[in-house]
């Protein structure tokens, strides 16, 4: 899973996995290595009617090497992010204003998550992103700017518990995750704290139902 913070919406980089993001690819890694590992130690093996013929005959000649070639498919192979939809989803709702979302509600198109406005539908119906969690930061308004990077972990952090991920392992890391809070001194300076967690995938597959968290 990656995530995105100052960034649009359509940056594919994002800021980096979130740390159950890195717990997933690392275990794939993983797999993939001792698969590749054991087909390296049986190429290396020698078959069992080349060392016996060599010893009863007196031999000097080499042992044979037996050819291990393995089967298609035998080790799990990281998907990678797949290429996104070209199909552009059209809007059929009326757009609600990003501040009267509730978390959870699931938005049919999504463009940006600077958008003022979302067209939302109940999410047992196709949808492209969904406001995961929304809430205000605790600092004082005459708080100095921390900083994006300080903010991406902050509101990180208060987003992940409110993610399924049963739901992540299914998308794997197609998932993408949009961070929207006040992210420059100017914005800040104004009071503004509100914070957004907006989850979609990168290919922008319409989906069906929740990857919020039951609560």
């Amino acid at each position: 899973m990656r995530a995105g913070s100052a960034d649009s919406a359509d940056d594919a980089g994002g800021d980096g996995l979130s740390r159950r993001g890195w717990l997933l690819l690392v275990a794939a890694t993983v797999v993939v290595g001792a698969a590749l590992l054991g087909v390296g130690i049986s190429a290396t093996g020698l078959s069992a009617g080349g060392a016996g013929g060599a010893g009863a005959a007196g031999s000097s000649t080499s042992p044979t090497v037996a050819k291990h070639i393995p089967e298609p498919g035998s080790a799990p192979v990281p998907r990678g992010l797949p290429p996104r939809q070209t199909r552009t989803p059209v809007a059929t709702v009326p757009s609600q204003p990003v501040g009267s979302l509730a978390p959870g509600a699931c938005l049919q198109t999504y463009d940006s998550k600077w958008a003022d406005a979302y067209p939302v539908v109940d999410c047992s119906q196709p949808h492209i992103a969904q406001l995961l969690a929304t809430g205000r930061l605790p600092q004082a308004a005459d708080e100095t700017f921390p900083g994006t990077d300080a903010l991406d972990k902050q509101v990180s952090d208060l987003c992940e518990p409110s993610l399924d991920w049963d739901w992540v392992a299914v998308w794997n890391e197609d998932v993408q995750l949009d961070l929207r809070y006040p992210n420059t001194p100017e914005h800040w300076a104004t009071g503004a704290r509100t914070y957004y967690c907006i989850v979609y995938t990168y290919s922008r597959n319409e989906l069906t139902g929740s990857a919020r968290a039951a609560r």
